[in-house]
């Protein structure tokens, strides 16, 4: 059996093990809940209908009518989107694409962290260890409803085609770097931009190591990645920095997403050994963006190698018998202190902190909200001081036991690590049949009643989500919407449309060009829509203004047809 199948047998072998993607699960239910996995679900079968229908206004969303490029008001997962779309039409469920392309995800994280780690150390075993550390960890499994940041894998193979881009320079690394830049910008802005920095921590910790090629010739290939990266990027970092401007989407300082010490010892919930004994120790209350656990056996061997990497550093050791790069590791810790000191935020402990000065002067920082998420460079970082130290500690075992440290060291952090999110169904039925009925007629934009705004809270993503996921189906504009931000005065406006059929109701609707209005009723993901007497009741007078009515399961739609 060669290499290559046994470990491809292996990364098949952890991806079941961890993510356990049954059939049924696969095609029934979403990781988390019903809130941003639906709205997820949605952005990316609405890029890969936009990509293939309007590609030149792609970012001009089915949600927030009449306002434009309401896509950029998240991340837009684009550079997924086209492979999504493949899955969606071969399987015929968005749902099933959904999930597929999340255990893609894994995978290539998988492979990317392999590849990157063989680079460094140049062992197999070691490679496999270093791809282990960085993708197996209660941020990664505990954050599965978030595929945007299952992505992570791409910030791996960017730093490898760095490396590559530096020893080999060759233009065609640099048009590789490029892509790998923009593939990872385009699936989730707050990775680009962490990249970014990790990039240039790693260009200057090599430097100070007097590792880098002269300039000279770093600038061919360097030239090339910068302009092929801003042909593509420079025009969508404008569109993203109008939304900012144009809706107000600017964060503030919030320290409550931001990285605590005690973060690391918060496990997800599901975790195989420790389940949610911890989350009393956890920062801010919030466990769904605070578990960063990565086991402590990974803990215990990474301040090995921290004492490991600055003895090296201090010989001024390039590189050891076994030929392990011992200047990329310094950059990559290096990388992942400074990623470290962004992840704790404005405030950490009541002192200002260096993000301060990012979200003022770097542009597309004052956009972040959860800084906490920055800690995925120091993963990688971190996980080059395990293997170090395990190589450290290899020929210092008895002899009977050192071929088995590897896979000892790998078995104990999975099962300090392991455990797969929780999952929910995804209610269908009759919940299509409107949606379906749309699709059957004439293009229009379409109100959902009872509308669902900011000030709703959590309601919010919990009806509006699955109701864009729903709208996938017709894919006419809707008033409605739900995604990181809104637009300005969209509470407002959402108090008035609730109001229908009042009279000024009745005129922002005629304005905003409404031509149907779907009335649900009955229980919306735990929240009362309109009863079916209130429904009934709106129904009857908007057939009085002239609207055709027609029922579907359990909602009604409401044509304004010609009075439009």
């Amino acid at each position: 059996m060669s290499l290559c199948l046994k470990r491809w047998i292996l990364w098949l072998g952890l991806t079941g093990l961890l993510l356990q993607p049954t059939p049924h699960r696969i095609s029934t239910s979403v990781a988390g809940d019903l809130g941003d996995s639906m709205f997820l679900t949605w952005t990316l079968s609405w890029g890969a209908h936009g990509l293939a229908t309007q590609p030149l206004s792609v970012f001009d969303a089915n949600i927030y009518h009449p306002h434009a490029n309401t896509l950029a008001m998240s991340d837009s997962m684009l550079s997924f989107a086209p492979i999504f779309g493949v899955l969606k039409w071969f399987t015929g469920d968005a749902i099933v694409a959904l999930n597929v392309l999340v255990i893609g995800m894994f995978i290539f994280a998988l492979v990317s962290a392999h590849a990157l780690g063989k680079w460094l150390f140049g062992r197999e075993d070691l490679a496999i260890l270093f791809s282990v550390v960085v993708c197996c960890n209660s941020y990664v499994f505990g954050q599965q409803n978030h595929p945007q940041l299952q992505t992570f894998g791409l910030i791996s193979l960017c730093l490898l085609l760095l490396f590559r881009a530096i020893e080999w320079r060759r233009r065609r690394d640099g048009v590789a770097l490029a892509a790998a830049t923009v593939a990872l910008a385009l699936a989730n802005v707050l990775y680009g931009l962490i990249w970014v920095v990790a990039a240039v921590a790693v260009v200057i910790a090599l430097a100070a190591r007097r590792a880098l090629p002269s300039i000279r010739s770093l600038v061919p290939v360097g030239l090339t990645a910068v302009v092929c990266t801003g042909m593509v990027l420079g025009p969508l970092a404008l569109l993203y920095r109008g939304v900012l401007d144009t809706h107000g989407v600017k964060r503030g300082y919030e320290q409550s997403n931001s990285l605590g010490l005690r973060d690391l010892i918060t496990p997800q919930p599901n975790n195989w050994s420790w389940g949610s004994s911890f989350n009393s120790f956890n920062s801010f209350g919030r466990p769904g963006e605070h578990p960063y656990f990565v086991g402590f056996t990974a803990l215990l061997l990474g301040l090995v190698g921290a004492v490991l990497i600055v003895l090296l550093v201090r010989k001024g050791q390039r590189q050891d018998d076994a030929r392990i790069r011992v200047d990329e590791i310094v950059a990559l810790v290096v990388a992942g202190l400074i990623a470290v000191v962004l992840a704790v935020g404005p405030t950490p402990n009541g002192w200002p902190g260096p993000f301060r000065l990012f979200h003022s002067y770097v542009p597309g920082f004052d956009g972040v909200r959860v800084t906490a998420r920055f800690a995925v460079v120091t993963f990688i970082g971190g996980a080059a001081l395990v293997v170090l130290a395990v190589r450290w500690l290899q020929p210092r075992v008895p002899t009977r036991v050192r071929s088995a440290l590897i896979p000892m060291v790998v078995l104990l952090i999975l099962v300090e690590v392991g455990g797969p999110m929780g999952r929910v169904d995804v209610p269908e039925g009759d919940h299509r049949l409107v949606y379906e009925a749309l699709a059957e007629m004439d293009e229009g934009v379409v109100l959902e009643l009872p509308i669902r705004t900011q000030k709703d809270g959590i309601v919010w993503a919990f009806v509006e989500a699955p109701r864009m996921y729903h709208a996938t189906i017709d894919f006419n504009p809707r008033i409605n919407g739900y995604s990181g931000s809104a637009p300005q005065g969209f509470d407002a406006l959402g108090d008035i449309l609730n109001g229908y059929p009042s009279a000024e109701a009745v005129e922002s609707i005629d304005g905003l060009g409404v031509r149907y209005v779907i009335l649900h009723t009955g229980i919306e993901q735990g929240v009362q829509a309109y009863t079916a007497a209130e429904a009934e009741s709106v129904a009857a007078a908007a057939a009085d203004l002239g609207g055709t009515i027609s029922r579907h399961g359990d909602d009604w739609l409401i044509d304004l047809g010609g009075n439009v």
